[in-house]
């Protein structure tokens, strides 16, 4: 899914519209950065909530070994997207078109949002558990 999210995240925030960096009263190149990264965080936070909830519903025989691959995968799978979103053309940096990561944080909200949402289904599973 690295993949897949890196290059949505390249066409979404080549030229990015009005729609995602402000109005066009505002709209500068300056905020193409702010954009990106915000679009990359949303991207890869959804694909970790997905696969948080596929973690939480289907931990398999060994949950923990489960739940330790999900969040390896997380992580492999949001530096593959900002590589591959960062590689494609236009290549020179200097050009306000050239996609990248500025904010280098944003590659661990992937691996929050499956952790977050295996923490919260495992704590409502032990509430309802003790509370019968």
């Amino acid at each position: 899914m690295g993949v897949v999210v890196g290059f949505v995240w390249w066409a979404l925030t080549r030229r990015p519209g009005d729609w995602l960096v402000g109005e066009p009263v505002v709209t500068s190149t300056s905020m193409y950065p702010i954009a990106r990264d915000g679009v990359f965080a949303v991207l890869t936070g959804l694909l970790g909530l997905a696969a948080g909830l596929l973690v939480a519903v289907r931990p398999g025989p060994r949950p923990l070994v489960t739940f330790v691959a999900a969040l390896v995968g997380a992580l492999a799978g949001a530096l593959l997207a900002a590589g591959l979103g960062s590689s494609l053309p236009p290549t020179p940096t200097d050009d306000p078109a050239h996609v990248t990561l500025l904010a280098w944080a944003v590659l661990l909200v992937q691996a929050f949002a499956v952790a977050a949402v295996v923490a919260s289904i495992s704590l409502v599973r032990a509430v309802l558990d003790l509370s019968r």
